[in-house]
């Protein structure tokens, strides 16, 4: 029987040198689990425990489950990857390019259409609302309506996902398609385009060919949970909590560091009554490890077929080159990796700094979430958190360091 010496040490060193207020680890192989532990706290202030079913901010892990989904469509025959988004969605069909720095009315039309591969890539030039100040004068500008859907709803009014695409759709792009890589809204235009191809809401159609078929009860978009829900609270650092305008609970003192505990999501996409596509998803860790297991083996999970494993050969396939691909890799969290259809996959652990197999794939979300499956070695682990900002760049290349001392990963 395995120890985990080091998983356990490693994990329980995160909470006890305040990094992080609780965490938790989930490893298949081989279509087992094999590794399950939590440890920590799921408040601020150590009252509750951080469990397998405790709910968590998926943020933008919510995309790997919008890109499995749009890819089930794809096994029907629905759409080819090199498709133009206006085919499906027409208020994309005469898309225009900023080329100004300082005006957003200097735009010139689009070279060539935005397919449904750039929106996958990360390569259609549509960015997100601005999280900071200076951002860029769409990003900025991108935010106002943004804000406005926010007011309308905490005033009662209904808002939808094809409102927000809409209002994407009127803004010029970053650069013309394909000629960079800009982490953005794409794959909110990719939840919608799940809605048209499908006849349903993105979350009638996660709930029906993905979570119910894996048996995932505990995960649903943000928007259709209880308002009494026991999630974790989000430990959002001190410093962050004016810029993101937060509303805080009580002030604790972790290793010399000022941080908050709320229960409020403090990303404002999240609390727009949207079903939102890129990062609206609230599960746990059990079932996105589900998930991933499903993945790790090649598509299917307890005798149910989700996506065939040439399906996921090609979602995990490196997609980009030359200067997307290098722009891609400028982030931390992305060095040694190349990107497919919305996951990172491992292409060179020398980069990376810590050793998976090849071919390996996932993705993370902004509170700290972090998934990676191998459907060659039948491999799948979760780490999860909820901070802001994020550990990730620290904690999982000590987390695979101390699972490579523990197991055979080859």
């Amino acid at each position: 029987m395995k120890q985990w010496a080091n998983v356990n040490a490693v994990l329980d060193r995160f909470v006890a040198e305040g990094t992080l207020t609780g965490c938790g680890l989930r490893v298949f192989q081989n279509n087992q689990l094999i590794f399950d532990r939590c440890t920590g706290a799921a408040a601020v202030d150590g009252s509750r425990p951080l469990t397998q079913d405790t709910l968590l901010r998926l943020h933008s892990m919510t995309k790997t489950f919008t890109c499995a989904g749009l890819m089930t469509l794809y096994e029907k025959g629905m759409f080819a990857l090199d498709d133009p988004i206006a085919n499906y969605l027409p208020e994309f069909s005469h898309p225009m390019v900023c080329v100004s720095d300082t005006d957003i009315h200097d735009v010139v039309p689009a070279d060539k259409p935005i397919t449904i591969r750039h929106l996958l890539t990360m390569t259609s030039g549509i960015p997100y609302w601005a999280f900071n100040p200076g951002e860029g004068i769409i990003q900025t500008a991108l935010l106002k309506p943004v804000e406005e859907m926010k007011r309308r709803y905490d005033s009662g009014e209904q808002t939808t996902l094809a409102e927000l695409v809409q209002i994407i759709a009127q803004f010029p792009l970053c650069f013309q398609p394909g000629e960079h890589w800009l982490y953005g809204l794409s794959l909110t235009v990719i939840g919608r385009l799940i809605e048209v191809l499908s006849g349903k809401t993105i979350g009638e159609y996660l709930r029906e060919t993905i979570w119910n078929p894996l048996g995932l009860t505990h995960t649903a978009f943000s928007s259709h949970m209880p308002t009494d829900a026991e999630i974790a609270e989000l430990t959002v650092s001190g410093d962050l909590c004016q810029p993101l305008g937060c509303k805080v609970g009580e002030e604790e003192i972790i290793r010399d560091r000022n941080v908050f505990g709320s229960k409020e999501d403090v990303l404002i996409g999240a609390t727009i009554g949207v079903e939102l596509p890129c990062g609206g998803i609230i599960s746990t860790l059990r079932d996105i490890s589900i998930f991933f297991a499903m993945f790790a083996n090649g598509g299917s999970w307890n005798g149910t077929r989700i996506l065939s494993r040439r399906t996921i050969d090609l979602m995990r396939a490196n997609h980009l080159s030359g200067t997307p691909l290098a722009e891609f890799t400028q982030w931390d969290n992305n060095r040694g990796f190349g990107y497919g259809l919305g996951y990172r996959t491992m292409m060179d652990p020398a980069q990376a700094g810590f050793y998976m197999p090849v071919g390996s794939f996932g993705w993370d979300g902004a509170a700290g979430c972090y998934g990676l499956a191998d459907p060659e070695h039948h491999l799948a682990l979760i780490f999860a958190e909820q901070s802001i900002p994020h550990h990730i760049s620290y904690t999982i290349p000590r987390v695979v360091a101390a699972l490579n001392a523990d197991m055979d990963l080859i």
